[in-house]
């Protein structure tokens, strides 16, 4: 074929085709094959996959759900990819790799905690060490996985120690990383004895590293429902102040929470900052999503019988990114309880209702009409939506590996190995 056409015309034409004919063509030659998984060739498809789907108007949203049929004892794993639309359509029902993820014969759940530029992080509970581990990237797009490493023991008494994890894009070193912070709660006065340790897994290197503690801020605390959300190449955790008080029944100094901000980590320089949030708030039961490409805050407004009206939740919205003094009040969801998933780029709120009687149903809202569609699957409880876009994302990595289907074990030696099948 390039003895027909140039090779810079071959490659402009393959940077356009879909992935699965992307795929297919791997097969035409061994130069297209060699061009199609060399690192530069995979950014740039990236790249020309963003720009089509913002001049299209064509973006997805991943959601992830796990149910527990009727008579089963374990759970398992759904992931869809609908349209980022107001008409909020499937494009697609992803196959589970590991419907039944077993490690030293154990059953083992996996969830998803994270997904950038076509890769979906996934998280296990470990019963060696009582905590949740990342375990391995995945690429639906392509089906190829790569499985992490277990990262290396920290805080190894496990009573009161609490995990969270987050991953994102490096665009200055062009890697994938995952943010791990373990906490285990003590009640020493001294704030520089640090009970909070942060690792690092970089999928270039393929393996993790422990932050010095000099960098680890003193209020960072692992735990809670959130997960970190990327946004302009940060991970963010809405965290509290700890305070040092004395307990005089205890004779001893211990440690509360006070105001709450935004605590980011830089993936490129692997250093914390601090977004302030807005005073009225810093005390009020909130968390934090990504809007867009900022930041949306949300208050949490408990049902009250006594006054029904003032409950569901407030939007507010920082307008520009990394500037305290922009957050924005925007609107009130007012029902007996709203758990807020994500927004759409069209300004439509994703989120779960539970009303007085505790049944729950997932919606899209309009925020403008009021007007709202219901969504979700039976015996199906959904825990995360983010952004999603296909890409060929691990085609060019060494240690990917390729599926057929769905994978029923976590032995390796089961996993179809080398060049796309």
């Amino acid at each position: 074929m390039s003895d027909f056409f140039p090779e810079e015309i071959i490659e402009k034409i393959l940077l356009r085709l879909p992935i699965k004919s992307l795929i297919k063509f791997t097969a035409v030659c061994k130069s297209w094959l060699s061009l199609i998984k060399t690192s530069t060739f995979v950014q740039s498809h990236l790249c020309t996959t963003i720009d089509s789907n913002n001049q299209n108007d064509a973006h997805l949203l991943l959601l992830s759900a796990y149910s527990y049929p009727p008579k089963e004892c374990f759970s398992y794993e759904h992931h869809w990819l609908r349209w980022d639309s107001p008409e909020f359509g499937e494009y697609s029902n992803l196959s589970n790799p590991f419907p039944f993820f077993t490690y030293k014969n154990k059953r083992r759940d996996l969830r998803v905690f994270g997904t950038c530029n076509g890769l979906v992080c996934l998280e296990s509970f470990d019963p060696d060490t009582g905590d949740f581990s990342p375990a391995l990237i995945w690429n639906p797009s392509i089906r190829k996985i790569v499985m992490l490493p277990t990262p290396p023991a920290c805080l190894t008494y496990n009573y009161r120690k609490y995990t969270s994890h987050g991953f994102g894009y490096d665009s200055h070193s062009n890697d994938y990383k995952v943010l791990r912070v373990v906490s285990r709660s003590d009640d020493h006065s001294d704030l520089s004895r640090f009970t909070t340790v942060v690792q690092v897994y970089s999928l270039a290197k393929g393996s993790w590293k422990r932050l010095g503690a000099s960098v680890v801020p003193v209020d960072l605390q692992a735990g809670g429902s959130e997960r970190p959300d990327f946004v302009n190449g940060c991970l963010h955790m809405l965290e509290v102040r700890l305070i040092v008080y004395y307990d005089d029944d205890h004779q001893e100094h211990r440690k509360c929470g006070g105001d709450s901000f935004i605590a980011y980590f830089n993936l490129a320089t692997e250093v914390f900052g601090e977004i302030m949030i807005p005073e009225a708030l810093r005390k009020d039961e909130c968390s934090i999503s990504r809007y867009g490409e900022s930041l949306a805050l949300i208050k949490e407004k408990r049902y009250n019988l006594d006054d029904p009206a003032n409950c569901g939740c407030d939007i507010w919205v920082m307008k520009e990114y990394g500037v305290a003094e922009s957050w924005t009040f925007l609107y009130s969801i007012v029902m007996v309880q709203a758990t807020i998933f994500g927004f759409k780029r069209c300004g439509e709120v994703v989120l779960e209702e539970t009303n007085v009687l505790r049944l729950r149903r997932m919606l899209s809202l309009d925020p403008k009409s009021g007007q709202v569609k219901v969504f979700g699957t039976e015996y199906c409880t959904y825990y995360f939506m983010d952004s999603f876009v296909e890409s060929i994302v691990l085609l060019d990595h060494g240690k990917a590996i390729s599926y057929q289907g769905e994978i029923n074990s976590a032995d390796p030696k089961k996993f179809i190995r080398g060049s796309l099948q």
